[in-house]
């Protein structure tokens, strides 16, 4: 009778276990639940990419600021001192992906450059440093260089499979018109050019280059599902001589799709990306940095964190005065409109969509600009509920009852 009743707690405790497995793997689409620990070789902990002037530098600040990051109460490792904002090391040119490799030179340069506690550590000691020391401080970078790069996920891969991806996305007409501004007023840029010059130029380019316009018909041919295919249509795309002119990639980095496709087929693991809309961060940054929280360290916001990101304006935000020079005219505007809409808005939301399936956390998009997108309706009516129990809690249940 002993035995029977042994076998049967045995077999209902498992399962209870084989529940909280189906319900932690189904977790892996419910951005809100799921949480992967960070690992010591995680290089860099954090990664911050996405489009120019979409909020990188303020998600930046709202992390590494000392009133959060030095919070007594903060649980979690520090990120150093001041770290790095760009390193930018992933997307160099002529980077040998074999030196990128733990202990080579090229690694310890990238972990210099984070401020990672192991650094310094020498070639008999590094091992050593990584068992003892790698998780006691979080390491981040953070440049939109690398979201356009059609190599920083492959370096980055042979750094590391479990680093934690913040990608931001900002409507593309918008922010070809911003950074265009960032580029004249903070940088003397173009003094006699207007955006609608340089615009003008991009859409003659395009006709005129030698290949562009195969290039770019095979990208807008690529299914909105097939991710090899709009991966390899970006590696082809930074490859044309278009792209050596900050003229041209001002308008060619807008192409999201393509290459959010090079990231999402050779680096996203489910659980470990997270994308932001920018305009719900400028809007509601609180909120969405609640989201960001839970994210990257598994837990609610702090009251320090919470007060800081509700705080003043948005760094680095910037709102466009009406002045002809630095506004798009309205024939203009609707040429680069449709140019988009054909590389970016008619699959984006097929893209997150399935990214949200596969794993990807998202937070924002049920706004504008995208109200007009194809897909937007049954990307929002698609969202999961949160499950009102998670694995974890499943098993700690089944614990307390025996």
């Amino acid at each position: 009778m002993m035995y029977l009743k042994c076998s049967c707690r045995r077999a209902f405790m498992a399962a209870i276990l084989a529940t909280a497995l189906r319900l932690s793997l189904s977790a892996l689409s419910s951005e809100d639940e799921v949480f992967m620990p960070n690992q010591p070789d995680a290089v860099p902990t954090f990664l911050i990419i996405g489009t120019a002037k979409g909020g990188t530098t303020d998600l930046f600040e709202q992390l590494t600021s000392e009133t959060v990051n030095l919070d007594p109460n903060r649980p979690d490792p520090p990120l150093p001192h001041k770290p790095k904002k760009e390193a930018g090391l992933l997307s160099r040119g002529g980077i040998d992906a074999s030196k990128m490799l733990p202990q080579r030179l090229q690694y310890i340069e990238y972990l210099r450059l984070l401020r990672h506690p192991c650094g310094n550590a020498t070639k008999g000691t590094f091992q050593e440093c990584i068992v003892t020391n790698a998780t006691k401080q979080f390491t981040l970078d953070a440049t939109p260089t690398y979201f356009f790069s059609a190599v920083a996920p492959l370096y980055l891969r042979e750094l590391s499979s479990l680093s934690k991806i913040v990608m931001m996305i900002r409507e593309p007409v918008e922010r070809a018109e911003v950074l265009y501004r960032h580029y004249v007023l903070a940088e003397g840029r173009w003094p006699d050019q207007s955006i609608d010059d340089l615009a003008t130029d991009f859409f003659k380019a395009i006709k005129t280059e030698k290949g562009v316009v195969p290039v770019l018909q095979r990208a807008a041919n690529c299914s909105f599902g097939d991710v090899f295919c709009l991966a390899n249509s970006w590696r082809d795309i930074s490859g044309l001589s278009l792209m050596d002119s900050l003229e041209n990639k001002l308008f060619a980095a807008g192409m999201y799709r393509y290459a959010l496709a090079v990231w999402r087929y050779h680096y996203f693991r489910p659980g470990r990306v997270l994308v932001v809309d920018s305009h719900a961060y400028f809007e509601r940054r609180a909120d969405v940095m609640e989201t960001v929280i839970r994210f990257l360290y598994g837990r609610p916001m702090l009251p320090s964190e919470r007060k800081h990101a509700a705080s003043g304006e948005v760094w680095r935000k910037v709102v466009i005065p009406s002045l002809p020079k630095l506004t798009l005219s309205p024939p203009v505007r609707q040429q680069l409109s449709e140019f988009y809409e054909q590389h970016v808005m008619r699959g984006m939301f097929k893209m997150l969509s399935d990214m949200r399936d596969e794993g990807a956390w998202l937070v924002g998009f049920d706004g504008e600009p995208w109200r007009r997108c194809p897909g937007f309706m049954e990307f929002n009516a698609a969202a999961k509920p949160k499950p009102s129990l998670v694995a974890s809690e499943v098993m700690e249940a089944a614990a307390r009852r025996f």
